[in-house]
């Protein structure tokens, strides 16, 4: 009869810690979007410990980038002792079927295991990791995302190495590791959206051929920049570079011709600028710098006119760039009258120049 209450006492406990688990796993993924963390993994460790009378310390191992497995966090360890072992695949093979494992401690020396990993001596470690000494049993329980495993939870006994099979642990491991599985496979999921939309943005945001900012991206920076002339005494010019004639260009020379001679003026252009300066491909045959400075850039301009001028040479093609410059504030206040102006201004110059 007293066996019989203190199973159900046991059992009541059990019950209790996976409820207070549970709960714990529910706030954390409605509060954020983020993958589990050491703290986490602490948290989670010391709720099991706490409540369960017949538990004493935990850890999580967890797979690193290299395959290997090593500690993330600890409950009622030396963390600083486990947080540099590292075990490979090959000896994580009695662990690495898909369902919860008991290991006792007549079946592993975990001290001299230990000592091996550390390259320490025996007695030293087992002075230093009492606690590791004290296991007399452990329950491995496997954090399964995308149908691999990416970690074990891990709960030690220090009294009764039978004691997970006399309270039937293995159920509400169970339970445990599906509840750990399902949110680290649901924070991988939002990871891997997340890296997804940010493929999908550097595709809407920047130019295929060039790999520039496109309209939209310069767009975004040109908010910001205009931004900053309201705090400090500095000036916002935008320099439309206009390719004449580009698409007689294609004709003649080919459109593979065109995309490298693109491309090669991307390059000039950027290596002519400052790292401040934002270039971009706003149109098939134009592109656009934004320059903060406190004077007209007309020393940039001059410059890029030179080393178009002898790219054209090297080429052997009659390549004429048409610069023209904009400012914020004084030709418009968003970057699209900025454009127009500046197109305005190299229409004018296109008509006088006929004259």
């Amino acid at each position: 009869m007293a066996r019989k209450k203190v199973m159900e006492k046991l059992q009541n406990e059990i019950k209790n810690m996976v409820f207070l688990f549970s709960e714990h796993l529910l706030s954390i993924t409605t509060n954020r979007e983020t993958s589990l963390k050491r703290r986490d993994f602490e948290q989670l460790l010391k709720i099991a410990v706490d409540n369960l009378s017949f538990v004493h310390s935990g850890s999580v191992l967890w797979k690193d980038k290299d395959e290997t497995f090593s500690y993330l966090a600890v409950y009622n360890h030396d963390y600083d002792i486990l947080k540099n072992i590292k075990f490979s695949q090959k000896e994580m093979v009695m662990r690495r079927f898909k369902r919860v494992y008991i290991i006792k401690r007549r079946s592993v020396d975990l001290i001299k295991e230990l000592a091996r990993k550390l390259n320490e001596d025996e007695e030293l470690i087992q002075q230093k990791a009492r606690s590791i000494d004290n296991i007399k049993a452990f329950i491995s329980i496997p954090i399964i995302s995308q149908r691999k495993i990416v970690g074990f939870f891990n709960l030690d006994t220090w009294e009764d190495e039978n004691i997970f099979e006399e309270v039937d642990f293995q159920n509400a491991a169970e339970v445990i590791g599906n509840l750990l599985s399902t949110v680290v496979e649901k924070f991988e999921l939002i990871e891997a959206i997340k890296t997804k939309n940010a493929e999908i943005d550097r595709v809407n945001l920047f130019d295929k051929l060039t790999y520039l900012p496109n309209l939209k991206n310069v767009a975004i920076y040109f908010d910001k920049y205009s931004e900053i002339t309201k705090r400090i005494p500095v000036k916002l010019y935008m320099m439309l570079l206009d390719v004449k004639e580009f698409e007689k260009i294609n004709k003649v020379y080919g459109y593979e011709f065109g995309d490298d001679l693109l491309v090669r003026l991307s390059k000039i252009i950027t290596k002519s600028c400052r790292k401040s300066d934002v270039i971009g491909r706003t149109n098939s045959d134009e592109f656009v710098i934004l320059t903060l400075s406190k004077e007209n850039p007309l020393a940039l301009k001059k410059r890029l006119e030179e080393k178009i001028s002898n790219l054209a040479s090297n080429l052997g093609i009659g390549l004429e760039v048409q610069i023209s410059i904009a400012e914020y504030g004084t030709d418009g206040k968003d970057l699209n009258t900025l454009i127009s102006k500046a197109q305005e201004k190299l229409y004018q110059k296109r008509v006088f120049a006929a004259y």
